[in-house]
């Protein structure tokens, strides 16, 4: 990919991605203690207040090593959009260059690119237009009577837009089907046509020890959470007046502890339940970050590994040093 002459223009930040439990976590702290940079959380429940023990939150001490930004931003019962943090990410990257940690590829593309067109806006102004409130209306119903037929009619229409959502993200999914019937298209043939745009210089490490390792992993982290207390966190969540009715509750984890904690599940059925799901989103984070930033990054700022010690940091460096790419 060519450079453009805006490129010397625009904020600088390495992102550390790549499957749940990967050791992501680790390495960008690493890292950024070494170059005295901040990381910005790039995880769509580290956003959410009170969450924290199933997001995996950087304890006190390692928020008192290094800062970390955009984590606890609004609370659960509150909407928050991609949009909203791509704004947030570049206004923070307009202080200097930072280290995005996190395995939220969708957070990642709205903080570094963005569209013309309306197909990727965050389309708020249009949320009460009636044709849009009836075509909700009509399919969240469906969705109630028959759990998973809003993904699969978005499947049906847009197979490639399916495979980025999870079946049980609603309020993405609900989304692009409204794009698909608004455009009487896929939208990912409108997004084609309207091409991203770079917002911020990125180098990329996507950090995977393989499914073996990350599925260890997985159990382990999955047992310490719940050590440490997930199943209080949860309940208190739950006496607060935060229940499956809100987006951040219906996330990994919470949902299944929900369930059990409200009698339809035992914890060991629960545990089991979260485990399995978890793997499962690893996969589909390594599907997402092994095809979705082609075109949109050179690939010579894609550095793929399988243990932090193979991360290129001296290129790092150079590269945050604002080093011609």
């Amino acid at each position: 990919m060519a450079s453009d002459n805006n490129e010397a223009k625009r904020p600088r930040a390495v992102a550390i991605v790549g499957p749940t439990a990967a050791g992501k976590s680790s390495l960008a702290l690493s890292l950024a203690s070494s170059l005295g940079v901040p990381i910005l959380s790039c995880d769509s429940v580290q956003v959410y207040r009170g969450l924290d023990i199933g997001s995996a939150k950087p304890s006190a001490d390692d928020r008192a090593r290094v800062v970390h930004k955009l984590l606890d931003l609004v609370d659960p019962d509150q909407e928050f959009s991609a949009g909203q943090y791509g704004e947030l990410a570049r206004a923070e990257l307009a202080g200097g260059p930072a280290i995005f940690c996190g395995g939220t590829g969708l957070y990642l593309r709205a903080a570094g690119w963005t569209h013309s067109g309306e197909a990727c806006s965050s389309d708020r102004s249009e949320a009460n237009e009636p044709a849009r409130v009836r075509f909700e209306t009509l399919w969240m119903a469906r969705e109630t009577s028959d759990a998973g037929a809003l993904h699969r009619e978005l499947a049906t229409r847009d197979p490639e837009t399916a495979a980025g959502i999870h079946p049980h993200n609603l309020v993405r999914a609900l989304r692009a089907l409204w794009l698909c019937e608004k455009h009487e298209e896929p939208i990912s043939a409108v997004r084609r046509r309207d091409p991203p745009r770079p917002k911020l210089e990125l180098l990329m490490i996507v950090l995977d020890p393989g499914v073996g390792g990350v599925d260890a992993a997985i159990e382990r982290r999955c047992e310490a959470m719940l050590t440490r207390g997930w199943v209080a966190e949860v309940e208190k969540l739950l006496a607060a007046g935060y229940d499956a009715r809100h987006k951040a509750m219906r996330s990994l984890g919470y949902r299944e502890l929900v369930e059990h904690i409200e009698g339809r599940c035992t914890l060991n059925q629960a545990t089991t339940a979260i485990k399995r799901a978890t793997r499962k989103y690893a996969r589909r984070q390594r599907t997402y970050f092994r095809h979705q930033f082609r075109g949109l990054l050179p690939m010579e700022r894609i550095f793929n590994i399988d243990h932090p010690d193979a991360c290129p940091v001296a290129r790092v460096e150079a590269f945050l040093a604002g080093e011609p790419t």
